[in-house]
């Protein structure tokens, strides 16, 4: 089973211990550091997921410990795997807080995967004990609340049609490819048409001119073209798998068909589009064959009228310290948000906050009337549009702005967490890790905030 701490010290860690006492580490170390030692409950909930995934035989694995504080590292400091496992390689500081001292530093494929099997649902418990902990010292009583929401970025391709088909075209050539390969028993060929497809979406792309409308639809009925012959001998490949004893074989038809049914819609797509003219919705379209998942956001922002990711939102109390962070599917409205918000605010602190503060988005009239009546005082929320003259003399009062004033603090902090800490755009790969990438950050950033706050 994995360990949760390493408790046996080597003679060579007192090295570290000596040399950490003459050359310090910087501040937020050492506070992030006092935190986690003070909440052993951080360091269960993590030992608790990850023996679940561990045998009890063979090797035992990294600690649970020196895996929490190498993701806080890396996340804090913004390393690659690759970085990061340098920098714990040639850093006292580093060797220090992530626990390793004197041992030797693992692979940094090995710390990507002991990190990437912690589910959200852990980081979100630990983000629990940090409120918890930062409401015992004092730091956030929870006595008003701030939201806003914001959309973190997959990590994709700006979606064409064409990219779309290519990706489709070449990834299914490639299984077919290996498939075949390795499997002898498989008695089947095909003929390579990711050339042909790589030529055409290049056309497409760089056509310009007068006629670039009609030389578009013209590459496009082409790649379409080899789209669907190449579709349909990966369907005859996909079933002579199904029916091929290998053990290898059940991979390859797994990997088939999962992409089979991606290239199915990223035709079936582009075909109504390019060729029929029709407007797809946004619930029918894929923008990408790896990163299925991601969602087609629109918010209004004449930057930014189209967004290719998911909306996360968060709420902060005061200090700063970020209390609530949730991650959505599709695109729902902000003014959906509210009920929720309170009620995950009331578990949190006992009682309703007194005050409430958002953007325009989140305002409804049942809003404001369920704030009030579940024990909010002052709710404010600016109402977009058409306003009566009971309306304006609300918001002009001192206690509304000073509220407003409070709220704009929420876009410097979630600001601070696309710059500081990686949440503009989400670099790990799936829905479920979409969500623990979230989570870290956020865990990172409270316990940065709380620690300066101490």
């Amino acid at each position: 089973m994995r360990k949760k701490t390493v408790s046996q010290a080597s003679l060579f860690d007192q090295a570290v211990h000596q040399l950490i006492s003459l050359i310090k580490p910087e501040k937020a170390l050492m506070d992030m550091n006092k935190i986690l030692d003070e909440n052993p409950d951080i360091l269960q909930c993590i030992h608790e997921d990850l023996a679940d995934k561990k045998k009890n035989t063979g090797s035992k694995g990294i600690s649970a410990e020196r895996i929490l504080r190498s993701a806080i590292i890396k996340q804090y400091k913004r390393y690659s795997y690759r970085e990061l496992a340098k920098r714990l390689n040639d850093g006292i500081a580093f060797r220090w807080f992530s626990r390793f001292y004197s041992d030797a530093i693992p692979h940094y494929t090995t710390l990507q995967k002991a990190i990437k099997n912690i589910r959200f649902e852990t980081w979100d418990k630990m983000n629990d004990i940090l409120v918890r902990f930062s409401k015992a010292q004092k730091i956030e009583n929870g006595r008003s609340i701030r939201v806003d929401t914001t959309v973190t970025k997959c990590n994709i391709a700006y979606p064409v049609d064409a990219r779309l088909l290519n990706d489709s075209i070449r990834v299914l050539t490639r299984l077919m490819h290996r498939s075949s390969k390795l499997i002898p028993k498989l008695d089947f060929t095909f003929s390579n048409r990711t050339r042909r497809a790589k030529k055409r979406c290049y056309q497409i792309v760089m056509a310009k001119g007068r006629n670039a409308k009609r030389q578009r639809k013209k590459c496009y009925d082409d790649l379409i073209k080899v789209a669907n012959e190449v579709f349909r001998t990966a369907s005859t490949c996909c079933e002579k798998l199904s029916q091929c004893s290998d053990f290898q074989a059940v991979y390859f038809y797994e990997q088939l068909d999962h992409y089979l049914t991606l290239a199915a819609v990223a035709i079936d797509q582009c075909e109504r589009r390019v060729l029929h003219g029709e407007k797809v919705p946004a619930s029918e379209k894929i923008v990408s064959i790896f990163e299925e998942h991601t969602d087609i956001i629109k918010r209004g922002k004449s930057q930014c009228p189209t967004e290719f990711g998911h909306k996360v939102l968060v709420a902060s109390g005061k200090s700063g310290v970020i209390t609530q962070c949730q991650c959505f599917r599709g695109n729902p409205s902000d003014t959906d948000m509210v009920a929720g918000i309170l009620g995950s605010h009331k578990k949190q602190y006992g009682k309703a906050p007194w005050a409430l503060a958002g953007d325009r988005r989140f305002f409804s009239a049942d809003n404001e009337k369920a704030a009030y009546g579940s024990g909010v005082k002052r709710v404010s929320i600016c109402k977009p549009g058409y306003r009566s003259k009971e309306r304006k003399k609300i918001e002009k009062n001192g206690w509304f702005k000073r509220l407003q004033r409070y709220r704009a603090g929420i876009e410097g902090l979630i600001s601070g967490l696309m710059r500081g800490y990686g949440l503009k755009r989400c670099v790990w790969k799936g829905w479920e890790a979409f969500r623990s990438y979230i989570s870290l950050n956020v865990v990172t950033f409270n316990l940065q905030k709380i620690g300066s706050r101490l």
